[in-house]
């Protein structure tokens, strides 16, 4: 598990590569989330859960944080369901403020692929609830497979 967080004020080069924000981040958590046991989905979403809920209140997350925690909880059990392959058990989570106020929560697993995206979660499951909660919704090939990254807007950003 790795915990960095800087002053507010100094930037620094973004470490998650973002698709949805390019400003610079000022805090970051990310760990891994074992899921090769019984009842992975369950115990890996709630796990999710919980260090979002962690972190984000030790941060001061202005937003209501059960926003978020959804959020996290629906990627995490997404990625245990449909993206944990043969040779990548673990899915690793990331959260990160930037400098514009953004949270980005991205959510990594083992597949390289995200077979029709575009229209996944387009009017039920879990993607549907994460599409009507965030700003944004992406997802970016990786080395080991792919990120899919949510980013929730700062109040002062809102339309």
């Amino acid at each position: 598990m790795t915990v960095i967080a800087e002053r507010p004020g100094l930037s620094r080069p973004c470490r998650l590569q973002p698709a949805a924000d390019a400003a610079p981040v000022l805090a970051e958590w990310s760990g891994k989330l074992p899921t090769a046991r019984l009842n992975a989905e369950a115990a890996a979403a709630q796990s999710a859960r919980v260090r979002c809920n962690l972190w984000l209140t030790a941060f001061q997350w202005p937003e209501p944080v059960e926003h978020a925690t959804v959020i996290v909880h629906e990627l995490v059990r997404n990625a245990v369901l449909h993206g944990s392959g043969t040779r990548h058990k673990d899915v690793t989570l990331r959260f990160a403020l930037t400098q514009a106020g953004a949270l980005l929560i991205e959510v990594t697993d083992g597949l390289h692929t995200f077979p029709d995206f575009d229209v996944a979660g387009t009017t039920l499951g879990g993607l549907a609830r994460v599409r009507r909660r965030a700003a944004g919704l992406t997802w970016f090939p990786t080395v080991d497979g792919k990120t899919v990254q949510a980013r929730l807007l700062a109040p002062e950003d809102r339309p």
